[in-house]
């Protein structure tokens, strides 16, 4: 008989919606009832956090994925319980079998019978009956009595299947399932044995199994969520602070605003460094510009300042004496040319301080140099000299590199008097692994004060003696140029008293090969 199926459960309940809509009305209002009206799309909505959203995402997949493992699982113990069920049902038929093959051939099949089921354990729901209608005889275990008056058991026990059948009986204490066999004497059929084994222990035991893992799901999907809930409370709580700190940046201008609070090791800890370096380069940067702007505009202003001052005594006096009107028109001459050099000056650090616009090339230092030292003549009257220069070859922008060392031959000038000593050479320096070439202009004039050779470097800086008619750019220029290529610069004390300035350079390592586009 086929087994009963169960009915359908579950079903989608119907949903229902309400639609509710307003009608217009006039409404009288005073002046002290209107409010601002705002945008729609401007009003802060209530919104659950990313970071609730995202725990509780997370947390509804490994719910799935705990529901797909506790369902297959629960399944697959029930298969194999109905298994089990049916192998000891048949093993009991084939001792049945044997038992009765081997029996006396004196001994007849009802006191067989007897003798069988006075061995056979049983209980409520597992039991044995034995139905011989041809001795109008139906003997069974104890307790198989009330099964033997259902319909369908009295069915079986009157006529005798053609077959082993399996079939499920739903009771109270659960699902009862019966193995009827055909009891076969000389060739023919006789009576029916059947027995029968309940699946409730296993079903009680399945609903054990599927309490306890439903229990451990939930301890390990609230303990996920809550991991996951924290872990993204951190990062996210960074990313927020970040977000606030660059909102309160922009609408404020605060550049002295870092985030605090995250000195973990890790990328969220190295993300918020990063944010806060990257803020102090700004920060740095815009101070620079200011304290720039605030020097260039005092320098404009001083040679403006003079030339204007000379222009209104000229222009409040009689011309008579041409000399007066020679010597004020040279002044003013000077003051102009002294602020063109000064916006030469500007405008070649502006260029010298751009990093990505820098043109490398091979460059020959000895031809570099002693090309320089060619117009050296014309520049001052000084005791020039030049060398040693090693043959060597540094990849750099020749016309910064060029400025560069320029840039010290003039600060040289300035420092010295006529027919003083300034001499220029180079040298290869540093380690074997990492060289590099060390242009040097010497001079004998009074040097520089071991405490101002780090503030000369700075922009509109000055601080070496009889170099007050210098813009104070040129070692700034020279600093930047060194940067843009990997150098430094260094002052020192020069052989004969005066200052020592190095313009370093790096060299490429021994055995090494740079690619570089285009040629000189």
């Amino acid at each position: 008989m086929p087994r009963p199926l169960a009915p359908a459960i579950g079903a989608d309940p119907d949903e229902s919606l309400t639609n509710t809509m307003s009608s217009d009305r006039e409404v009288a209002v005073t002046d002290d009832s209107l409010e601002p009206y705002v945008e729609p799309s401007l009003r802060r909505r209530p919104r659950i956090s990313t970071v609730v959203r995202l725990a509780t995402f997370h947390a509804l997949v490994i719910a799935s994925v705990l529901a797909i493992v506790v369902f297959q699982f629960t399944q697959a113990f029930s298969n194999q319980s109905r298994t089990t069920l049916s192998k000891n049902l048949s093993e009991n038929v084939a001792a049945f079998t044997r038992a009765a093959a081997a029996r006396p051939a004196k001994e007849s099949l009802p006191a067989f019978a007897r003798i069988f089921l006075a061995s056979q354990a049983s209980s409520p729901s597992n039991f044995t009956i034995i139905a011989l209608p041809g001795d109008h005889l139906i003997l069974g275990t104890p307790g198989s009595g009330k099964w033997s008056k259902i319909p369908v058991v009295a069915k079986s026990l009157d006529q005798a299947p053609s077959s082993a059948t399996f079939f499920t009986l739903s009771v109270a204490g659960g699902p009862e399932t019966l193995l009827a066999v055909p009891v076969v004497s000389r060739g023919r059929r006789v009576g029916t044995f059947l027995t029968a084994g309940s699946l409730a222990s296993y079903e009680a035991t399945r609903a054990r199994m599927f309490h306890l893992a439903l229990a451990e799901g939930l301890i390990l999907l609230v303990a996920a969520f809550v991991s996951v809930y924290l872990l993204l409370s951190r990062l996210l709580g960074t990313v927020r602070r970040l977000t606030h700190t660059a909102a309160e940046i922009g609408s404020r201008g605060e550049l002295g605003v870092r985030l605090e609070g995250d000195d973990s090791g890790d990328e969220v800890g190295e993300m918020a460094a990063t944010f806060n370096e990257m803020i102090g380069r700004i920060d740095a940067a815009v101070s620079l510009q200011r304290q720039m702007m605030a020097n260039v505009s005092h320098q404009l202003r001083s040679p403006i300042t003079v030339a204007r001052g000379h222009l209104d005594v000229m222009s409040r006096g009689p011309l008579n004496d041409a000399s007066d009107v020679r010597a004020t028109v040279a002044t003013v001459i000077e003051e102009l040319d002294r602020m063109s050099r000064l916006i030469d000056r500007l405008m070649l650090l502006g260029r010298s301080l751009e990093v990505d616009n820098v043109d490398i090339r091979p460059v020959d230092v000895r031809a570099l140099l002693l090309d320089l030292s060619s117009s050296f003549d014309v520049l001052a009257d000084r005791e020039w000299s030049v060398g040693p220069i090693p043959d060597v070859i540094v990849y750099a922008d020749l016309d910064k590199v060029r400025s560069a060392v320029l840039n010290l031959v003039e600060n040289a000038v300035q420092a010295t008097q006529p027919h003083d000593a300034v001499h220029l050479w180079a040298r290869i320096a540093g380690p074997v692994a990492e060289p590099v070439v060390e242009l040097i202009v010497d001079d004998c004039g009074p040097g520089i004060d071991p405490a101002q050779r780090a503030s000369v470097l700075e922009r509109f800086a000055s601080g070496a003696a009889g170099s007050a008619g210098g813009t104070g750019l040129g070692l700034a220029i020279v600093g930047a140029v060194a940067r843009s290529h990997g150098g430094s610069v260094r002052l020192g004390d020069a052989p004969r008293g005066g200052c020592r300035a190095t313009l370093v350079l790096p060299l490429p390592p021994p055995g090494s090969e740079y690619s570089v586009e285009g040629s000189e």
